[in-house]
């Protein structure tokens, strides 16, 4: 993910998806993302060079939490009722 300045205004995005600056602010607020100035090649020849926005240890650390999370398991003996069908509905009357 590389940031760049155009104008005034900051654009973020990672190869042809944009990313919203406040995902990124927010990354960062909480010390799971940094900046690292001018260390992505420049978007075009001339340009200027752009800042590369990497995970920090804690960032990685999070991510690979939430990703090897296993799914929720129901206690033993209990499932869920089964949603009613059509032949249990009840007839309206007019």
């Amino acid at each position: 993910m590389v940031v760049t300045s155009s104008l005034g205004r900051q654009n973020i995005h990672y190869r042809d998806e944009r990313v919203l600056l406040g995902t990124l602010r927010a990354l960062e607020a909480k010390g799971l993302a940094e900046r690292v100035p001018q260390s992505a090649p420049a978007a075009y020849v001339g340009g200027p060079l752009q800042d590369r926005v990497r995970l920090t240890p804690a960032g990685t650390t999070a991510l690979a939490t939430a990703i090897s999370i296993p799914p929720t398991r129901r206690a033993p003996g209990t499932t869920p009722a089964p949603a009613p069908t059509a032949a249990k509905t009840a007839a309206r009357s007019r």
